[in-house]
């Protein structure tokens, strides 16, 4: 599970799949959580940057679910 905080907003957002897409030609990077856009940031040249500047507007938080039948007890 992810679990991703707007620093502005105070908005949460959670999913399974964080995806960070860049298109080359026009410079701009798009974070998609299930598939839906959250994020686009304009002059990004590497998926590095594009990290970086989500992560300044964006607190990232990603837990490991254990399944119920591997718990002990």
């Amino acid at each position: 599970m992810i679990s991703i905080e707007n620093i502005e907003t105070g908005a949460i957002y959670e999913g399974s799949d964080l995806e960070y897409f860049l298109d080359d030609d026009t410079m701009i990077g798009e974070v998609y959580i299930d598939g839906n856009l959250m994020y686009q940031s304009v002059d990004v040249d590497t998926e590095s940057q594009l990290k970086l500047e989500f992560r300044k507007e964006y607190i990232l938080e990603e837990t490991t679910e254990v399944p119920e039948r591997d718990r002990s007890y």
